[in-house]
């Protein structure tokens, strides 16, 4: 070949590219001339380093020539379209002579191009270049992903005859084949090397002195099956016929052949049982790597599945565990309702009670002191020209004495009159009622905690009749003005003020308290919290507070900046459509908004 010019393209610049070539000088000539294209070139002498190589690493292209010692070209390239790693790879191969058959030889082999020597090298270097583009359009485009790679090598025959004559003469032949020959004696020894070494084909004279071929093939096919070797065994024979051939085949041998032929139909027999053997080697592999595969998929799977049944698991615990929280403090807000409602309940029976024993004496006295009131206005006429000047004097008295009276017994049955209408903490059905009667019986209640100390101003400008549940909401009144007169340390004022904010009925108490701590602003509504001396608040009022607006479908507001005072805002809807519907689910919480920093209750709430 001639030296010629750069011809490739740059993208087929840095392939690797394995030569394989007998003659040192014609492998450095080409090595020469494809290194300077920019490839990367690996020389091997015969095919068997080759496999070698091709075992530790693989090519982007293999330039094979035909001739080659002991295993020829063709041989090659079969055994390496035989590997599912390497049938892929792109092979050109050259040979010194234009012979037709050559060429034809080379293709049926499974070369992807045929190039004599004799060409010129530029025809050589553009059929390099030419695979190089499909190895880059299609990169390995014979290999599976994912399958291990699998180290090339060379076949193992084992030889066995008697004869030393024919057995060195046999090895010698096979090893130029390319194979690996280890020559034995006798069947004992054979067994014996068999049991310790691995071989890919065992080849065994039909006649031998200490054990027979026959023999020999029975013992290797019971060892093949049993422990699942995969050698394949030829009987060698000088007496070719039918009846030897039949008990060599039932024997487990897969061929026959007789010595009398010549060595090229023994070599051909090896090859072609060696392709079979090393396929089926192959497609077991591949069909193990595959079930690993499966296997591993299949893990994989499983391990997502449970992973994913583990979380959902723990997301069905995590909902049961915060529906069982929830449950347990809707359960503790209603066993604090009860209670509290018992409690209340039970004082709205004792001053019913007190109010009704106490209405029964008033209307006597009250009505026999207007008896005496009106005798004495009528008798007074009579009397009073003879009465003395001390007389006079006590008449006037007793005048005035029963006017006092009056007065004390009309705000006696004033009290009465409130305390019956505060008696009806018990009435949760929705009716109309007097908003206003309602704040002034609170504040008769609440009449010994304000004492002189605190001044109460009344703005009332709203509506003076709302629909509502009247016991509920005297109850919230009740707790939102005591914690108005318990923020009050000495004197002060609370104003309660009503308006109307659309729908809404609006009712703001403002007391000139201390305020509320910022640290706890946010927990003020909490069932239980309290910043009372023990034995002074239960904690409970605002959260039934809360409870019981949102029962009315209103809003709970509270406003505060500490020093300053805290303002609480109530407003429930005029006409009371939802005031029966249930309170909505979750922990006591109240809108907050505050012209300095806006909470939900007084210190000391409940």
């Amino acid at each position: 070949m001639t030296a010629g010019s750069d011809i490739t393209a740059p993208t087929t610049a840095g392939h690797r590219i394995l030569l394989v070539e007998d003659s040192p000088t014609q492998a450095l000539r080409l090595q020469m001339t494809l290194e300077g294209q920019g490839w990367s070139v690996t020389v091997c002498g015969d095919a068997e380093s080759a496999l070698d190589h091709l075992g530790r690493e693989m090519p982007d292209l293999a330039l094979v020539d035909y001739h080659l010692p002991r295993m020829n070209g063709d041989e090659f390239v079969r055994r390496v379209r035989l590997d599912l790693r390497t049938r892929g790879l792109s092979v050109l191969m050259l040979t010194d002579s234009h012979a037709a058959d050559r060429e034809r030889q080379g293709y049926d082999s499974g070369a992807d191009a045929y190039v004599p020597k004799s060409a010129d090298i530029d025809i050589l270097l553009s059929r390099v270049a030419a695979l190089l583009r499909k190895t880059t359009v299609g990169a390995a485009g014979g290999t599976v992903p994912g399958l291990a790679p699998v180290a090339m090598r060379r076949s193992r025959l084992l030889v066995v005859d008697d004869s030393p004559t024919y057995l060195f003469f046999i090895t010698a032949q096979l090893q130029e084949d390319g194979h690996e020959v280890v020559g034995v004696s006798g069947g004992r020894e054979a067994l014996d090397r068999i049991e310790r070494e691995k071989f890919d084909c065992i080849v065994v004279d039909l006649v031998m002195p200490e054990m027979s071929g026959t023999e020999l093939c029975q013992h290797l096919d019971r060892m093949r099956r049993q422990h699942d070797r995969l050698f394949q065994i030829i009987i060698l024979t000088s007496r070719d016929n039918k009846e030897d051939m039949m008990r060599g085949l039932e024997a487990g041998a897969d061929d026959f052949v007789g010595k009398a032929s010549e060595s090229e139909i023994l070599k051909a027999r090896i090859r072609a049982l060696l392709r079979r053997k090393f396929l089926h080697e192959e497609n077991l592999r591949i069909t193990s790597e595959f079930r690993d595969k499966e296997l591993e998929l299949e893990r994989t799977r499983d391990e997502r599945r449970i992973a994913q049944e583990r979380a959902a698991m723990a997301e069905a615990l995590e909902r049961s565990h915060a529906e069982l929280e929830e449950a347990y403090r809707e359960l503790q807000d209603t066993q604090s309702q009860l209670v509290q409602a018992a409690k209340m309940a039970s004082l709205g029976a004792l001053v019913a009670g007190i109010a009704h024993e106490l209405n029964n004496p008033l209307a006597f006295v009250g009505n026999h002191l207007g008896t005496i009131a009106r005798c004495l206005e009528n008798i007074t006429p009579e009397i009073q020209g003879h009465l003395s000047e001390k007389g006079g004097r006590d008449l006037e008295k007793m005048r005035q004495r029963l006017a006092a009276t009056r007065l004390g017994i009309d705000r006696v049955e004033d009290l009465v009159v409130k305390l019956r209408t505060f008696s009806r903490l018990d009435e949760a059905e929705v009716k109309e009622v007097e908003i206003e009667d309602s704040l002034e019986s609170v504040l008769t209640l609440l009449q010994h905690k304000l004492s002189e100390r605190i001044v109460v101003e009344r703005k009332y400008a709203g509506p003076k009749r709302i629909t509502c549940q009247p016991g509920p909401l005297n109850q919230v009144l009740m707790n939102i003005v005591g914690n108005a007169i318990d923020a009050i340390d000495g004197a002060g004022t609370i104003t309660l003020e009503t308006a109307r904010n659309g729908p809404m009925f609006r009712l703001s108490v403002r007391d000139t308290g201390h305020g509320i701590p910022a640290a706890i602003r946010d927990r003020i509504c909490e069932p239980f919290f309290t910043t009372k001396p023990v034995g002074s608040g239960t904690g409970l009022g605002l959260s039934i507070s809360y409870s019981i607006i949102q029962r009315h479908r209103g809003r709970l507001e509270f406003h505060s900046e500490e020093g300053q005072g805290t303002e609480v805002v109530i407003e429930i809807p005029l006409d009371g459509a939802s005031a029966d519907a249930p309170a909505p689910s979750g922990p006591a919480q109240a809108a907050h908004t505050a012209p300095g920093q806006a909470a939900h209750a007084a210190p000391g709430s409940a």
